[in-house]
């Protein structure tokens, strides 16, 4: 048998490195990326870009929104298998991102914030902006809140189990908080800010 030269040794050796940190890589980039039926690079591109960059601004803004639809959706009487079930399509909710959008507004010192707010009548976000809003937001949702649904249902049921011990206030508003703030999405103080 033919001994391996010591340059075909460290050839080998740089093949193996450099296929532990393509995969090392790899591993670190699991996220959904969605992308319309229709997309033109010329004109979505830029729009897509800009809602992207806005997306960690909005974090919290978008748990508690969804978290308080499904909320609202399962009503006070609900089951176990009703929760799994409606966090399963926590993020198919295009009636709800289309009507909110993303705001931004200037403090007195001149800084930047973003907030998801429900869009107004008097909204000047053209259709293309709201198309671009709304994907932002189910890509969010893919991201931040779907990888977090166990803490979401864990929040749940923690609350309905207390809430039948003692009678009482909508547990909705506790019910938001606790989710969010278990899953790292917001803190006890912060609304609309980068985490």
């Amino acid at each position: 048998q033919a001994q391996a030269t010591p340059v075909a040794l460290a050839q080998q050796v740089a093949i193996m490195q450099a296929l532990l940190v393509l995969l090392s890589i790899l591993q670190c980039a699991w996220a959904t990326v969605r992308m319309p039926e229709e997309f033109n690079v010329e004109k979505d591109f830029p729009e897509k870009e800009k809602w992207k960059k806005v997306q960690k601004y909005i974090r919290c803004d978008l748990c508690t929104l969804l978290v308080s639809h499904t909320a609202d959706a399962l009503g006070e009487t609900y089951l176990e298998d009703d929760v799994y079930d409606h966090i399963d399509k926590i993020c198919d909710a295009q009636e709800l991102y289309d009507a909110h959008e993303m705001i931004s507004r200037l403090d007195a010192d001149g800084v930047q914030s973003w907030s998801l707010e429900k869009a107004s009548e008097a909204s000047k976000r053209s259709a293309h902006e709201k198309r671009w809003q709304t994907h932002a937001m189910k890509e969010l949702c893919d991201n931040i809140i779907k990888p977090h649904d166990d803490e979401i249902k864990d929040s749940f049921m923690k609350i309905k189990k207390r809430k039948q011990t003692k009678k009482g206030a909508d547990a909705t508003d506790e019910i938001v908080r606790d989710a969010c703030q278990k899953s790292r999405l917001c803190t006890s103080e912060a609304k609309g800010s980068e985490l």
